[in-house]
């Protein structure tokens, strides 16, 4: 007979309870729909399907050891970057001459630097649509000597990776620092005559182990996320609570030290509106002064080419075709793009998601008829892996999506919240898809930063949404990742709230890994 590792039987025992408990926790999940948006059947660009080689090469070598196979960046159309529906005329024409304004590209008389990382807001908002994050070619490098400016590219940014921000975690004296350090100066461009400062030392940051990244996160929907009451969102949290002391997880919201609401914007949940986010990112990310971030980081006189702040409240009415956005701000109108901009729309199940480069990829399908998930993921034999497919099947979404529930996933990454009341025509008490609890969590060692924001430590992240996941090219905090399951793996390390739900993940049969994979493609 034979012989099983005890601590093996424990495990699976302690799974199969988890996935038992999680049937009447996540009963509505696990009969998961993801029918409600149909994608388009259009080609998916060239160079975002160039985007995906790399890592499908990477892929296809592992699963030969049994992982799943990321089957890349979603191709057809990119389901984001419009506005709500239901909106009105009014509404509609503020968010496209919002939308204009965010497209922008700043220059030195605008305000631009004096240390900056990119030139507009939609440069580094861009994928899949405008609003999105980070595109295929980054244009960090070649801002990085536009109009002449004499600028380094740091080691860190690369044409083919993600736009970066970088943080310093500690100053020189040891004290903690976490504030962005801006890429790039202005000094050489034409448009800052005079101007003659020098780029932060990277390099020797970096060999100070010093210098920390964070990424663009995508902006669609997050109007309706900014309209969920408090305690819609402590109810989730509470919401429960054994199943989720069974996997280890706890977390918190990150709160406004000033009146003890819940922050839930950027990746530590440290900004606590739309308006915040948009003057903080104009400031830090540009070098634009506004009326929330009003004095310059680098004062030197030589660098300043526009009053300040450089961005505020037009008292003569601008030019656009909205009238409601003819006496608004720069940073109001960033604001407006965001909180009038429509969730992103999953992929059809009767249309499953197809990778961009698909001829390349080859992702295992599940069977039409789609068992329980609970004998396979509690360690019994598992059926052999159906035909491989090219396209990803309805019938492994739709098991992915019951994976995704069964293994713990949901525990953070609630699927479903709903808005408060709103202003906005059409957009009260409704149900959205963020797949966050906007929570922060303790997520170890592994993907720790050691930098702290309001009441988020060095540990710890906001649950990331995964809306809009299956058309992203790079994930987590830092970028440092193309790969689903390889992001997944890293959710585990010492300390981290993820670890028991990753050990569940890591337990299953390749072909539920695979369904669970090309479920969050699909989204």
């Amino acid at each position: 007979m034979t012989m099983i590792d005890s601590t093996r039987v424990r495990s699976l025992a302690s799974l199969a309870a988890i996935l038992l408990g999680s049937a009447a926790w996540c009963g509505a999940a696990q009969a998961q729909n993801v029918t409600a948006a149909p994608a388009a059947a259009s080609a998916a660009p060239a160079d975002a399907a160039a985007a995906n080689t790399a890592a499908q090469t990477q892929n296809r070598n592992s699963s030969s050891r049994g992982a799943p196979v990321d089957p890349g960046v979603r191709g057809g159309a990119p389901g984001a970057g419009g506005a709500l529906t239901g909106l009105s005329d009014v509404e509609r024409q503020f968010f496209e001459a919002a939308k204009d304004v965010f497209q922008e590209v700043d220059a030195g008389p605008d305000g631009l630097g004096p240390t900056f990382n990119l030139d507009s807001c939609s440069g580094c908002h861009s994928q899949p649509a405008i609003g999105g994050t980070s595109p295929p070619v980054n244009p960090q490098v070649a801002v990085a000597t536009l109009m002449g400016a004499k600028n380094t590219v740091p080691s860190f940014v690369t044409a083919n990776g993600p736009i970066r921000e970088a943080r310093f975690v500690r100053n020189p004296d040891g004290s903690p620092d976490g504030g962005v350090h801006g890429l790039f100066t202005i000094t050489g461009r034409t448009d800052a005559p005079g101007c003659n400062i020098a780029q932060p030392n990277f390099a020797a940051e970096l060999g100070r182990n010093n210098v920390v990244f964070r990424i663009p996160t995508p902006l669609f929907g997050l109007g309706l996320i900014e309209n969920i009451s408090d305690g819609a969102l402590e109810a989730n949290l509470a919401a429960n609570a054994a199943q989720k002391r069974s996997l280890g997880i706890s977390g918190r919201f990150n709160r406004n030290g000033n009146d003890g609401t819940i922050a839930r914007f950027g990746w530590k949940a440290q900004n606590k509106s739309l308006l915040l986010f948009a003057g903080e990112a104009y400031n830090v990310e540009m070098g634009i002064t506004n009326e929330l971030f009003q004095n310059e980081r680098n004062s030197d006189p030589a660098c300043q080419f526009k009053f300040t702040p450089n961005d505020g409240t037009p008292m003569v009415a601008g030019d656009t075709a909205s009238p409601s956005a003819n006496f608004q701000g720069d940073i109001d109108l960033f604001a407006a793009f965001m909180r009038l901009s429509a969730p992103p729309a999953p992929a059809s199940a009767t249309a499953p998601p197809v990778a961009q480069a698909s001829g390349a990829t080859v992702v295992a399908s599940a069977a039409t008829d789609v068992p329980s998930v609970l004998p396979a993921a509690a360690g019994a034999s598992a059926a052999a892996a159906p035909a491989a497919s090219a396209a990803t099947s309805a019938a492994s979404v739709t098991r992915g999506g019951q994976v995704f529930s069964n293994i713990g996933c949901q525990a953070c990454h609630t699927k479903s919240l709903t808005t408060a009341q709103s202003r906005l025509t059409g957009q009260s008490n409704v149900t959205v898809q963020p797949y966050s609890d906007f929570a922060v969590h303790d997520m170890g060692a592994g993907l720790a930063d050691g930098v702290s924001q309001g009441g988020a430590n060095g540990n710890e992240f906001r649950t990331a949404p995964l809306w809009g996941v299956g058309q992203r090219i790079f994930f987590l905090h830092d970028g440092r990742s193309k790969d689903l399951h390889e992001t997944i793996q890293q959710h585990a390390s010492r300390g981290s709230e993820a670890n028991t739900v990753i050990s569940n993940y890591n337990m299953l049969p390749q072909t539920d890994k695979q369904s669970l994979v090309n479920f969050l493609r699909s989204l």
